[in-house]
C-alpha cells in the first residue's frame, strides 16, 4: 500500500499491509515565515517517513484588521475588549501565513500523503487571548458575553478551516482543552464548548476524509464526544481513561495512539519498541494508527523517533 491507501484503510477498518504511524512536536517557528514553517514540516515528514503529517499551528490568533503575522498579538484584558471581537474571514494575519505554508506543503505532498491542519477549539483560543482565570470568571459572571465571544471565534475558525481544506488539507486535528471534568462539568461543556466545536467540524465535514478529534487533559469527556463528525480520536490514553483497549471496543472509528508522549523524550529505544509491540498485540491491526497521545518533546532524540517505525514494521506487517 502507499501512504494514502494505508490511511484510508485504517480509517475504514479495512485490511492493512501494516499499521500506519505518525508523531508530531512543536517546531517553535511561530516567529518565522510560511516558507520556513513548510520546509520544517516537510523535512520532518521525509526524515521519519511518516504515513501522514500533522501540521502544527502556532501563529497567534489574528486581530480583525488583517495585520501582519508579527504584529497581531493582542490581549483581552477587559469587557470592552471582549465585546469588540469580530468574526474573521479566515485569512488575516497568522491565518494567512499558515495558509501559505499549507499550500506549499500541499504542492509537495500531493499524491504522496495526507496532511491535517491543527485547529484549537474556541475555548482554547479564548483562554489564550486572555488567561484561564479570566475566562472562567467570564463563564460565571458574564455567560451571555462569553457565549457571544465563543460564537464569533468559532465562526472565524470555521472560515479558516474551510480555507485550510481548500489549500489541500485532508482534514483538521481539532484540539479541545476544556473537555475535562477538571475544567468544568459536562453540562457546562454542552453550553459553552460543544456547540462551537461543532460549528467548526460541520463547516468542513462534507469536504474532508480525515478529521481527528484530540481531547486534551485528564478526566476527559470521552463517551460524550463519540458522536462528533470525525474519523479518528486521539487522547493521552496512558494517563486518563479510557484505555486504548476499552475505547477500541466502544468506538467504531479509528483510534490514534499507542505511544506514551509524556515520557517519550527520556525513554529508551527498547521501551518504545515494546510499547508499540504491546499496543499492536492488544488492539490488533484495524482502526488504529500508531501515534503519541499528544505532542512529544521537541528535543526527543532521533533514535527514539526511528524506533517507532521499526517497531511498526516488525510487529504489524
Amino acid at each position: 500500500m502507499n501512504k494514502l491507501e494505508r490511511i484510508d484503510a485504517a480509517i475504514n477498518g479495512n485490511t492493512l499491509d501494516r499499521l500506519p504511524f505518525s508523531f508530531w512536536y512543536h517546531f517553535g517557528l511561530q516567529h518565522t515565515n510560511a516558507e520556513s514553517l513548510a520546509q520544517a514540516h516537510l523535512s520532518f515528514f521525509y526524515t521519519y517517513d511518516l504515513d501522514f503529517l500533522k501540521i502544527m499551528n502556532d501563529y497567534s490568533y489574528p486581530k480583525s484588521d488583517n495585520q501582519s503575522v508579527d504584529s497581531n498579538i493582542f490581549d483581552l484584558s477587559d469587557i470592552s475588549d471582549w465585546k469588540a471581537l469580530k468574526v474573521l474571514s479566515g485569512d488575516e494575519g497568522g491565518f494567512g501565513e499558515q495558509l501559505k505554508a499549507l499550500r506549499i506543503i500541499a504542492d509537495e505532498l500531493k499524491g504522496q500523503a495526507y496532511f491535517v491542519e491543527t485547529i484549537f477549539s474556541p475555548w482554547t483560543i479564548a483562554r489564550r487571548l486572555s488567561d484561564k482565570k479570566t475566562i472562567l470568571e467570564l463563564k460565571n459572571k458574564e455567560p451571555e458575553l462569553l457565549l457571544d465571544v465563543m460564537h464569533k471565534i468559532a465562526e472565524s475558525l470555521a472560515n479558516y478551516a474551510r480555507q485550510a481544506v481548500l489549500a489541500g488539507a485532508a482534514g483538521i486535528f481539532l484540539s479541545l482543552s476544556a473537555a475535562s471534568a477538571d475544567i468544568m462539568t459536562y453540562s457546562e461543556y454542552k453550553k459553552f464548548c460543544r456547540p462551537f466545536d461543532l460549528i467548526i467540524l460541520n463547516a468542513i465535514k462534507d469536504q474532508t476524509k480525515f478529521n481527528i478529534l484530540h481531547i486534551h487533559g485528564q478526566n476527559i469527556f470521552f463517551d460524550e464526544l463519540l458522536d462528533y463528525p470525525v474519523q479518528s480520536i486521539n487522547w493521552s490514553h496512558k494517563h486518563t481513561k479510557p484505555t486504548l483497549e476499552t475505547a477500541h471496543k466502544q468506538y467504531k472509528g479509528c483510534l490514534l495512539g499507542g505511544i506514551d508522549e509524556e515520557g517519550f523524550g527520556h525513554n529508551t529505544v527498547k521501551n518504545i519498541e515494546e510499547e508499540v509491540k504491546e499496543t499492536i498485540n492488544t488492539i490488533g491491526k484495524r482502526n488504529l494508527i500508531i501515534t503519541p497521545g499528544c505532542s512529544i518533546q521537541t528535543d526527543s532524540a532521533p533514535k527514539l523517533l526511528y524506533a517507532v517505525k521499526r517497531a511498526v514494521l516488525e510487529h504489524s506487517a
